[in-house]
């Protein structure tokens, strides 16, 4: 069974040695402060002063710890894109609008808006209207219409 410390100090954890220089670290701050504090005349109570230095170094240590990891622990797939490579996706995109047209409940405005702006609004008459559904004919009849100008 693993204690506390030995499951904080696991892989990919800081190592045991970064904590030992810091609790080393500690008692130089805390030998210097002391020499410092009897220099002045000031006598603070050594348990407390102990108690600071090491809540301090502690502190310090976590944060330190904390802010030195900027990557995530796991990989990063890269997105597919929808489109196979190779392919035009301005073709895939207007299938996508054709297939969509054909297939919903309700046709909308999305073909027929497209259709006129390909045409340059020579189909704005023929399409006049609200939205209708438009047969695979239809759509054929206007794409050749639409390639023949």
């Amino acid at each position: 069974m693993t204690t506390f410390l030995e499951a904080a100090f696991s892989a990919g954890r800081p190592s045991r040695r970064r904590w030992w220089r810091r609790a080393l670290g500690g008692l130089l701050l805390y030998a210097v402060l002391e020499i410092v504090f009897t220099v002045v005349d000031f006598a603070p109570d050594a348990l407390r002063l102990a108690l600071l230095v090491g809540v301090c170094v502690a502190a310090a240590g976590l944060v330190q710890d904390s802010l030195a990891d900027a990557g995530p622990a796991w990989t990063v797939q890269p997105v597919q894109s929808l489109v196979p490579p190779g392919s035009d996706a301005r073709l895939a995109a207007y299938v996508r609008l054709i297939e969509d047209h054909l297939t919903s409940r309700h046709p909308d405005g999305g073909l027929r808006d497209r259709l006129v702006a390909l045409s340059d609004g020579r189909l704005a008459d023929d399409l006049a209207g609200p939205p209708r559904r438009l047969t695979t004919t239809q759509i054929d009849d206007y794409l050749r219409r639409i390639e023949d100008r």
